[in-house]
């Protein structure tokens, strides 16, 4: 399927957000690795070499420590000097960038964590269904293999097994599969399984993200959990069923999916329901997920939706206006982000929270109504709204959060060190500045001051006795008489010099 170049920049643009916001990956797969490699060299193991392989003395016979990095082809024995080679030990073969075939012995149970990690040249495995046991990233970085058959044994892919395996484009998954583990296929980009195995019970974080060949996400009926942002970017995906028994989707399952046109939900299941290809939970008062790869160019969210959950409209890139319910309270974090052709956005007095990023890259905005009810606006809420040259601020909005509406004038620059302006020159904030009100306050205290000052006063002559009366107005009169005094010398004195 052909993109075009609006999705394919929002995709661009998906990926460049997971990078910023996440950790990097690719750089924690390595340092795991290594620290994995270090904790087995610091355990104290007895070792002996015999040709291209050292091995290690385990419980059951031998272990595979290390095998010659120049090696091309690796047949494992069954067993050596009497002893069954039972494992394969963590990174054994750790960046062998030479190794293209393997073929494991018949008896081993556990590959380890790392085991075959950045072996760039392997192109083909062949794992015995003695094995029933495979560490974390035991395969990733494989970026020649295009074929793998997991063992029947095997109940649980691990973390990262096949991470950054970009060239692979088939497995064969075994029947018993309860578990895909975190990341297990994360950019493996030709890889589109045919089937998941009736069983599987659990998909975890990111598991198939950035598949890009995977075109129907069809689900067991056995399937319980599906981790957060599990095929993110899997931008040929058209469809989707949520299976009965899921309660939990999990955050942003289907973030950058540009081309899913159309949600649905298995009979039965008691959290989601969907109308006309939108998902909803809570009873239809949370809107979920809108599938971005939807042609209409505009949208009308239904009456009782109280929240738009978070991201649930992320690049949307056909949406031209939406309509928003009497009822809605919340929009949550990026919920209308890359929503690239929005340009008005009328929101419903009721509604009180706009959370992080929730209009952000709306770079068509050109006019937004906020009612006087908003008590808050989360970061970035407005950021990069490039069209958006004036805000109002409802008096009750309380709550501004960072850079909500770009950046801040003269603090940041560009590449040529030039000052980058504010993205909304002069938006407009009841409240903020308000200088006859000011000045009116100002006032009123001084008037009120000064009364009480009279009233004190007042006060303090009703108790006085009439010696301390007589006494006050002898030294008032007294004051006075000093006062003309003084006025009658300095006339005196003008008199002479002007003689």
């Amino acid at each position: 399927m052909k993109l075009n170049l609006k999705k394919f920049l929002a995709i661009c643009m998906t990926g460049f957000l997971f990078i910023a916001s996440n950790i990097n990956i690719i750089e924690l797969v390595s340092v795991m690795a290594e620290e994995n490699i270090n904790s087995e060299s610091e355990t104290e193991l007895e070792t002996y070499t015999e040709g291209i392989f050292t091995y290690a003395y385990v419980d059951g016979g031998l272990a595979l420590y290390a095998c010659d990095t120049g090696t091309l082809a690796v047949n494992l024995p069954d067993e050596t000097n009497g002893r069954r080679i039972v494992a394969i030990l963590d990174g054994a073969f750790y960046g062998c960038t030479k190794l293209e075939y393997v073929e494991i012995g018949k008896y081993v149970k556990t590959i380890g964590e790392s085991a075959f990690q950045n072996c760039s040249g392997l192109k083909a495995i062949n794992i015995p269904d003695s094995v029933e046991n495979i560490g974390r990233f035991a395969f990733a970085s494989c970026t020649s293999l295009t074929s793998l058959k997991l063992p029947k044994n095997l109940t649980e892919i691990p973390e990262g097994l096949c991470y950054g395996c970009y060239g692979l484009q088939n497995l064969e998954f075994p029947d018993n599969l309860k578990t895909i583990g975190a990341s297990a296929f994360y950019n493996c980009n030709l890889f589109d399984y045919s089937a998941l195995p009736e069983g599987l019970q659990s998909i975890g974080d990111y598991a198939f993200a950035f598949c890009y060949a995977i075109d129907d996400a069809k689900m067991p009926s056995s399937i319980i959990n599906i981790g957060s942002a599990a095929y993110y970017g899997c931008i040929n995906i058209t469809k989707f069923t949520v299976p009965k028994q899921i309660e939990n989707l999990g955050t942003l399952t289907f973030l950058g999916c540009v081309n899913l046109a159309e949600y649905g939900v298995e009979d039965g299941n008691p959290t989601y329901t969907v109308k006309d290809g939108v998902l909803y939970k809570d009873n239809q008062e949370t809107l979920y997920a809108y599938p971005c790869g939807k042609s209409d160019t505009s949208f009308t969210i239904p009456e009782g939706v109280i929240t738009v959950y978070d991201a649930a409209f992320f690049s949307a890139p056909n949406l031209q206006e939406i309509n928003f319910p009497s009822t809605l309270k919340y929009i949550g974090a990026g919920a209308f982000e890359y929503c690239t052709e929005l340009k008005k956005i009328d929101l419903p007095e009721g509604i009180e929270i706009l959370y992080e990023n929730a209009f952000a890259d709306c770079s068509s905005l050109t006019e937004v109504n906020l009612p006087e009810s908003l008590k808050g606006m989360g970061n970035y809420v407005f950021y990069a709204c490039e069209s958006l040259k004036e805000l109002t601020i409802p008096k009750n909005c309380k709550t501004i959060g960072e850079y909500a509406f770009g950046y801040t004038d003269g603090d940041e620059k560009d590449e040529n060190n030039n000052p980058i302006p504010v993205k909304i020159a002069d938006f407009k904030k009841h409240g903020a500045v308000d200088i006859t009100g000011i000045l009116f306050v100002i006032i009123a205290i001084i008037i009120f001051i000064a009364i009480i000052a009279v009233l004190m006063k007042l006060i303090r002559k009703t108790q006085m006795t009439k010696e301390e009366q007589k006494a006050i107005e002898e030294a008032d009169i007294k004051e006075e008489d000093e006062k003309y005094v003084k006025i009658l010398e300095d006339l005196e004195k003008d008199d002479e010099n002007n003689k």
